[in-house]
């Protein structure tokens, strides 16, 4: 669509300013002046166009954003309240508004927070095996058991403390996978020495034979150029002999 729009004033610019040239053609001052106020109108046209755009692809984002999180703060908040997590969320819960008095936060924002620190770590651990996440799950995991220990009643404290390990092991088993998994030794293959078969030995036996061969014949052609050199030398030394 952006396209389109600029292309749409890239032609009406043209056209534009073909019709300055035409109809100012007797007046270039004007025509110049003309022209600056077209381009001047063009710019303005295109921001705002751009503008327009980027304030609603914004907008947009930032609804999708804010409905996934809202989606997955009220998912979050369903877990929390199923029966078999409250032995953790509870204590959790309690302990935050315990001691989120005079906090800039209030206790739901730091509540919500956490339960979303939570979920979000786990799943950097689990995607993208992040030690630097894994690190911080384990010291999520630890704030958690303490929490729980800290806020459960004294009869059950020690089993809500055993819950809460039990989850959090459970959890750091896809947080943690891949972990152990050491490579194997490295093998390294080296290449032997080539081990000519019979067809290459005996091309390789042709090829000296035929090069002794060729070099005995040059050596027997250099010999007998070199005794037809001393007869014409002979031939010449007697033909100079008589006139002298």
């Amino acid at each position: 669509m952006l396209v389109k729009v600029a292309d749409w004033i890239a032609d009406q610019y043209e056209t534009l300013q073909r019709w300055v040239g035409e109809r100012f053609d007797d007046d270039p001052r004007r025509a110049d002046l003309v022209k600056n106020v077209i381009i001047v109108v063009c710019v303005v046209a295109v921001v705002t166009v751009v503008v327009t755009l980027i304030s609603l692809i914004i907008a947009v984002l930032g609804a999708a954003t804010a409905g996934a999180a809202q989606g997955l703060t009220v998912a979050l908040e369903r877990v929390a309240d199923w029966h078999l997590t409250e032995v953790v969320t509870t204590p959790v819960r309690a302990y935050i508004i315990a001691h989120a008095a005079g906090l800039p936060a209030g206790a739901e924002a730091i509540w919500s927070a956490w339960t979303l620190s939570g979920a979000g770590l786990w799943l950097v651990c689990w995607l993208f095996r992040s030690w630097g996440a894994r690190l911080a799950w384990v010291l999520y995991g630890a704030a958690t058991v303490a929490m729980v220990y800290s806020a459960s009643p004294a009869g059950g404290r020690m089993l809500a403390t055993g819950i809460a390990v039990l989850y959090w092991a459970v959890l750091s088993v896809f947080a943690f996978r891949g972990v152990g998994r050491g490579r194997g030794p490295a093998v390294h293959v080296h290449p032997g020495p080539d081990v000519p078969t019979a067809l290459q030995q005996f091309r390789q036996e042709m090829t000296q034979q035929m090069t002794q061969r060729l070099d005995e014949e040059m050596e027997q052609v250099r010999d007998r150029l070199e005794h037809v050199e001393e007869v014409s030398d002979e031939l010449a030394a007697r033909r100079t002999r008589p006139e002298d």
